[in-house]
Order: C-alpha cells, then sequence, then structure tokens
C-alpha cells in the first residue's frame, strides 16, 4: 500500500513540476513576443516622420502615382489578401470609409504581387488597393504582420494601429478618433 502512495505521489509531484515549467516558460514566451513586436511597432517608432517612397501598382497592374498618399490626410491599411483579421478589418472600415470626405482610405499589400481577380479584391475591400511588388515598405516601416493603419497627414505619419479593430472598444476608439480628427 504504501508504494503505491510513493507512487502516486511521485506521479502528481513530477506532473505538477511539468505543467507549472510548462506554465512559466510560455508565459515568458509571450512577454519576448510582445517585447519584440513592441520593437517594431510602426505606430509608435515612425511617428512624424516622412511617409517612406516605393513603387506602387494597382489591381489591374497599372503603375500608381504614389504622390496621392502624400496630400492631405490619408489612412493607409496594409493588409494581405489571405488574412482573416484583413477581412475582418475591412467590413469594420465599410462603416468608416467616406464618414469624413477629407480622409482618404487607400489598402496596400506590401508582400507580393497583384491577384489574377481584381473584382474579388474591389469585392473585398471599401477602398482601393495597392500592391508594392519590391516590398519596400516591409523593409523600411518594420512590417512583420498585418493588417496595420497608418494615418498620414501631407506624407507625415501621425498615427498608427497594429491589428484589427475585431473588439467593440477597438472599433469605438477608431470612430471616435476619426470624427474628432481636426
Amino acid at each position: 500500500m504504501s508504494r503505491r502512495l510513493i507512487w502516486i505521489a511521485a506521479v502528481t509531484l513530477f506532473l505538477g513540476g511539468v505543467f507549472c515549467g510548462g506554465f512559466f516558460f510560455f508565459q515568458n514566451r509571450m512577454q519576448r513576443s510582445q517585447a519584440e513586436a513592441a520593437a517594431v511597432d510602426p505606430s509608435k517608432s515612425l511617428i512624424n516622420k516622412s511617409f517612406p517612397q516605393a513603387e506602387l501598382v494597382d489591381v489591374h497592374g497599372s503603375k500608381f502615382d504614389e504622390q496621392t498618399l502624400r496630400t492631405g490626410k490619408v489612412v493607409v491599411v496594409f493588409l494581405a489578401l489571405d488574412c482573416e483579421a484583413c477581412a475582418s478589418e475591412g467590413k469594420f472600415l465599410e462603416t468608416v470609409v467616406g464618414r469624413r470626405k477629407d480622409v482618404t482610405f487607400y489598402g496596400v499589400v506590401p508582400f507580393g504581387t497583384h491577384p489574377p481577380d481584381p473584382q474579388s479584391v474591389e469585392k473585398a475591400f471599401p477602398f482601393e488597393v495597392l500592391y508594392d511588388e519590391h516590398n519596400a515598405y516591409v523593409a523600411t516601416m518594420g512590417i512583420n504582420r498585418v493588417p496595420v493603419k497608418v494615418f498620414l497627414e501631407n506624407g507625415i505619419i501621425k498615427k498608427g494601429w497594429i491589428g484589427a479593430a475585431l473588439t467593440d472598444k477597438a472599433k469605438a476608439s477608431f470612430i471616435e478618433w476619426l470624427d474628432n480628427l481636426p
């Protein structure tokens, strides 16, 4: 009987140790991951700097006049076409694009070439989508995940957001910011 209790106690202690060790390992890993993300956070590190140059093409492969992004108030949404969070962001932005006539929205795919079906892109997002075929934005801005929104005023980065506005609080915060924009 005592051998059985010792065996049960040993197994219990072992499993408890494995659980606690795993918990601390994954918590530490998560904290490091968040710290690394903050280190390349374009929403903070590039504020009040000029928006980088890039050669952009539209969904039909035609060259886009990149100076258009440097005129007035512009929100640039970096996204990927196969990204669920980007699709959710597109649905949310349908409710805000056009809310302010003085703010223009553009989407930029910083990871490749234009798709074979331009109509699918035009249906998925409520703004014009452009492609950075040479990945200039990824290299210059440190973008390593999408979606990312950046607000420009006359070509200067004024504000940025990482991740999709998935919660009601995030959506309300973005709408409040947009409505209160001077």
